[in-house]
């Protein structure tokens, strides 16, 4: 399974152009800031899909407590009670993870990935030859 979303020309239609300018945008692990939610975009669990090895991710941030606030609230300065997050989206660029290009496919993941995803993720996602390594 090869997961590459942005080479298919119908989706690419509605991306726009600034954002083919600068691929990085694509790589920062940022939190994605909506009006009244916040949730976090972490690219670093997926950097097979962008043509980097894949490191063993860290704990996922989990922004549970925000999704209890309500949102009904119509007096609420939202930009300024998200400003922690707005912040760190404007300076988005410094959140970039650390990336390896792929160079040889067999050496798509660091070999310690491979151990922990035996343990943490999904097996049945690898290959037969995958699983019995």
């Amino acid at each position: 399974f090869q997961w590459t979303p942005c080479e298919d020309p119908i989706i690419r239609a509605v991306i726009l152009d600034k954002y083919f300018q600068n691929p990085n945008s694509w790589h920062v692990k940022v939190p994605l800031v909506n009006f009244v939610t916040v949730e976090m975009y972490q690219s670093d669990r997926v950097l097979r899909q962008f043509g980097f090895r894949q490191l063993i991710p860290v704990a996922p941030e989990v922004l549970d407590d925000h999704h209890k606030i309500d949102l009904r609230q119509l007096h609420m300065d939202w930009p300024r009670f998200w400003s922690y997050y707005i912040q760190i989206w404007e300076n988005r660029y410094d959140y970039i993870p650390t990336r390896e290009s792929i160079i040889v496919p067999k050496l798509a993941c660091m070999p310690e990935y491979m151990l922990w995803f035996r343990i943490h993720g999904k097996p049945y996602l690898l290959s037969a030859e995958e699983r019995q390594g």
